[in-house]
């Protein structure tokens, strides 16, 4: 099978890992699982091209490419985080949201890094700068995809 079909099977597969994480009412543990899936992600996707992994190489570019979301993502998705306090509804409506935010973060991650190894790129020459438009773009797309998938195509506003 050639390695950008066996990618994305890899990127879908660990896309739904996050979303699954991402229903878990324990902030602290889900945020710890979705990076660490998001770290496996990249750790198979560098297998699969044959480019050496390292933890210390990707996690400061996974926190800096979450970082150019931009201010209002990451607000909003703090903002879920609070409304788990409301009574009854509260979990629900942060759970089906972060969900979605990880699904779409973790796409986006698999998505950005197939493309740069595809391109003979590796951790050491990863700049998360040049990718920041790609990246918000394909975030969007991951969020479609889960969204689509998960509710029969309604999009939250993230």
């Amino acid at each position: 099978m050639a390695k950008p079909v066996l990618a994305q099977a890899i990127v879908r597969r660990n896309m739904w890992w996050s979303a699954g994480v991402g229903l878990l009412p324990l902030p602290l543990v889900e945020t710890a699982a979705i990076t660490a899936i998001q770290l496996k992600l990249i750790r198979e996707l560098a297998d699969l091209y044959g480019v050496p992994f390292r933890d210390d190489l990707a996690k400061p570019v996974v926190a800096s490419l979450i970082g150019g979301l931009g201010s209002v993502a990451l607000g909003k998705i703090a903002g879920y985080g609070v409304a788990r306090a409301i009574p009854v509804i509260g979990v629900p409506i942060a759970a089906g949201s972060i969900s979605l935010f990880a699904a779409g973060i973790t796409y986006a991650v698999g998505r950005i890094f197939t493309t740069h190894f595809e391109q003979g790129g590796t951790l050491r020459d990863f700049d998360p700068e040049k990718v920041r438009a790609c990246f918000q773009a394909e975030f969007g797309k991951g969020v479609q995809k889960a969204s689509s998938a998960m509710t029969g195509g309604a999009v939250p506003a993230l």
